[in-house]
């Protein structure tokens, strides 16, 4: 289970009132269940990994509750809503961070290695950390 949800976070749930669950059986890291309003995360990931996993699930929860249909009805709708949700991760990822530490030697790219996410999410990053409106 999770421990390190900070107020930004459980607020999040809250508002958007939604259930987390864990199982050890999820053939996949995470599913976001829009019928039950509900996040399930594999249990058998590190906690790091799974609070990556909640906030990329959160995203769907909270970009795209009731579009499930969309979802699935072709690739390229399927990859723009995990995109965004990729996204949404990623901003809170930074804001959470930048709230502990500011942004004086900020580095996307240390942070990127930091919590082992992909180099080609630097542009994100910097949009974040600049101010740039990212999501929709």
């Amino acid at each position: 289970m999770i421990c390190m949800f900070d107020s930004r976070i459980k607020d999040l749930i809250a508002g958007l009132n939604v259930e987390i669950k864990y199982s050890s059986q999820l053939d996949v890291e995470g599913t976001y269940l829009a019928s039950l309003n509900w996040i399930i995360i594999n249990s058998n990931l590190s906690e790091a990994k799974q609070y990556e996993v909640l906030l990329h699930e959160l995203g769907h929860a909270a970009l795209q509750r009731g579009e499930t249909e969309l979802y699935h009805a072709t690739y390229a709708l399927h990859a723009k809503m995990e995109a965004d949700a990729n996204k949404f991760m990623l901003k809170e990822e930074v804001e959470s961070y930048l709230a502990e530490h500011g942004k004086d030697g900020f580095s996307a790219v240390k942070f990127l290695e930091r919590y082992n996410l992909p180099l080609n999410y630097e542009r994100i990053v910097l949009d974040v950390v600049w101010g740039c409106r990212i999501l929709g």
